[in-house]
């Protein structure tokens, strides 16, 4: 066996997230507890083996859910077997088991196969974690696996495995589904907003501005409706630090919050600004956020970039180096942790975050653009029961429980360093996040006066007083941008077309056709590794929605019989996507040019 691939380094490399069950176990003890293997227990066991993997149905393009890892023989058989496109997850209750073959070169082997992801122990966000990583848009289906030998040792275990992996691929389906269909929206917004983004300061810029002082994180759910004189009676005692869609309610009863966060790309975020004033707060967002939002707020505005390899490309071209990563995992609501962070607040204080309907299905608060638009209702019958704060149960619809999950990882992820409360009657109870009702709350904060509230702002108006003007040198990093864009998207344009005209042609030289593709995606490549920063923020944008397409698109590749006309299809579909995801991206480019060319001309 390699050294430099043993156990531990393959683990750690593609299981990040489990490798701390491994610490604490010392490993001879942990070998020296290693019972026979499964397939001592039989006479038989390849015959054993046969007969489970002939019962199976196994189907391409499917995540498999698997139970139980055990001695790694009945995984490695499978994947001998599994159907081209698909993929494994298989979940392992006994960390010292699996840990106690991890001695076996076939045990690395099967860890390095790309195809095998693997869950141990206890089965929390850590253990569905490299879901992230699954290619979950490229998968069709996903089924179970029952092993007997492993499952019956444990049932409920593996019973509620197959079910929180259910969940888990859904909630990551929609996470990287929208993060792969917005994508060139995010990438427009980024643009449209590049010129007075870039100079606003970084969040990092008020780094321990607020230690000691709590906050309170207000969010657009029902209990808003009966929290208001709580806010309003400590807004100056805590940070109130509001999303979008609360800020009306806030502004209407009196509240001017301190900051207010506003994260999505869509016209609704803009929706929960109209009609009230958004002078005296100050604006935490990133590049991606609809700019109509930005504009409100111009010249008031702290950001965050590092998760956006758009923004960050242009930060550290302009010398301002790289921006903050903040975590948002879907809701705007869960940036606060991070945040909460920075300004070395010991506490957030959650109101609002009710993540479920009252009883009467109401969803969001009174004063909201929700109930003007009629949709302040939980509607249908899709929707799942779940711990209330208060109440036995309370509904949640599939989006809030996706929350709900997100809220629960991140409480576990930064319960150490903050003290977290959820003040909402209404809401689901949120594993990490005790409930506390206001009057018990008003309690504690009045325990917490800060006698230097008021001068803590300095900091916040000195970083934002620092603004500079960047628009000509923005103006040159984009048409130097643009010009790649351009580049690349003439040379896929003439591979895609050139291999149209060929596979239209049954009588044509596929061959030749084929070997002329193959030196185009050659000087593409050359180009790609040349500009590899540049490769990365393209790809990051359209991009990223046509290669999800062109792997969906291979899928039917794979069934043509002819292995030349499949090359030559497979080359075509590669052609396709880098010249649409090349031309979107140079196209947002030149639209963010003019953009900042008004504005020049405007200032």
């Amino acid at each position: 066996m390699n050294s430099e691939r043993n156990f531990e380094t393959v683990f750690k490399e593609r299981f990040p997230s489990l490798t701390t069950r491994l610490n604490g176990l010392e490993r001879s003890k942990v070998q020296s507890i290693e019972t026979e293997s499964l397939a001592s227990r039989s006479n038989d066991w390849p015959a054993l083996l046969e007969r489970w993997l002939e019962g199976l149905n196994l189907e391409p393009n499917t995540a498999y859910a698997l139970t139980g890892f055990g001695d790694g023989s009945h995984v490695a058989a499978l994947l001998d077997r599994l159907p081209e496109g698909s993929y494994v997850f298989c979940g392992e209750e006994d960390v010292e088991l699996f840990v106690a073959q991890s001695n076996k070169e076939k045990i690395v082997n099967l860890l390095e196969d790309p195809r095998l992801f693997i869950g141990i122990g206890d089965l929390n966000a850590d253990f569905f974690e490299s879901l992230s990583r699954f290619p979950i848009l490229e998968l069709t289906d996903i089924r179970a696996l029952v092993f007997s030998p492993i499952y019956n040792l444990s049932a409920d275990y593996y019973a509620s495995f197959l079910s929180e992996f259910t969940r888990s691929f859904e909630y990551w389906r929609k996470l990287y589904g929208t993060n792969v269909t917005a994508s060139e929206r995010w990438q427009k917004n980024t643009l449209t907003n590049a010129l007075f983004l870039i100079e606003a300061p970084d969040i990092q810029r008020l780094q321990g501005a607020f230690s000691g002082i709590p906050v309170i994180m207000v969010s657009a759910g029902p209990s808003l409706d009966v929290s208001l004189d709580f806010i309003k009676d400590n807004e100056k005692r805590c940070i109130i630090v509001a999303v979008n869609s609360s800020y009306r309610a806030l502004r209407n009863y009196g509240v001017v919050p301190h900051f207010v966060i506003a994260a999505d790309p869509y016209e609704y975020t803009d929706w929960g600004f109209e009609g009230v004033s958004c002078s005296d707060s100050v604006l935490i967002c990133p590049f991606i956020v609809f700019p109509p939002v930005v504009e409100r707020f111009r010249g008031r505005i702290f950001t965050w970039s590092q998760n956006n390899l758009l923004a960050s490309y242009l930060r550290l071209t302009m010398g301002n180096g790289m921006g903050s990563e903040i975590q948002e995992i879907g809701t705007v609501s869960a940036c606060i942790f991070d945040i909460a962070k920075i300004f070395c607040s010991p506490s957030i204080v959650f109101v609002g975050q009710d993540l479920s309907a009252k009883s009467d299905g109401q969803l969001h608060n009174s004063d909201s653009f929700y109930s003007d638009l009629g949709t302040n209702r939980l509607s249908g019958e899709d929707f799942r029961t779940v711990p209330g704060n208060i109440e036995e149960s309370v509904n949640v619809d599939e989006k809030l429980f996706v929350y709900l999950k997100a809220f629960e990882s991140l409480a576990q992820k930064h319960g150490a360093d903050l003290e977290l409360f959820n003040t909402s009657p209404f809401g689901a109870r949120i594993e990490g996040i005790p409930y506390i009702s206001t009057d018990e709350m008003n309690q504690r904060l009045k325990r917490a006066v800060t006698s230097d509230f008021e001068s803590r702002f300095e900091k916040v108006q000195c970083a934002l007083s620092s603004q500079e003007s960047v628009g000509d040198r923005l103006e040159k990093i984009l048409e130097s941008i643009s010009q790649f864009g351009k580049t690349v998207c003439e040379i896929a344009l003439q591979g895609a077309l050139a291999l149209e005209e060929v596979l239209c042609d049954e009588a044509a030289d596929i061959q030749s056709a084929i070997a002329t593709a193959e030196k185009l995606k050659q000087s593409l490549e050359v180009r790609f590794e040349e500009n590899s920063d540049l490769h990365k923020v393209m790809s990051d944008g359209a991009l990223k929605y046509e290669r999800a397409l062109y792997a969906r698109a291979i899928q039917d590749v794979r069934k043509v019989e002819d292995e030349q006309r499949k090359a030559g299809e497979n080359l075509r579909e590669y052609f396709w996507s880098i010249a649409e995801g090349s031309f979107s991206f140079y196209s947002e480019v030149e639209y963010g040019q003019r953009g900042l060319c008004r504005s020049n001309t405007l200032i």
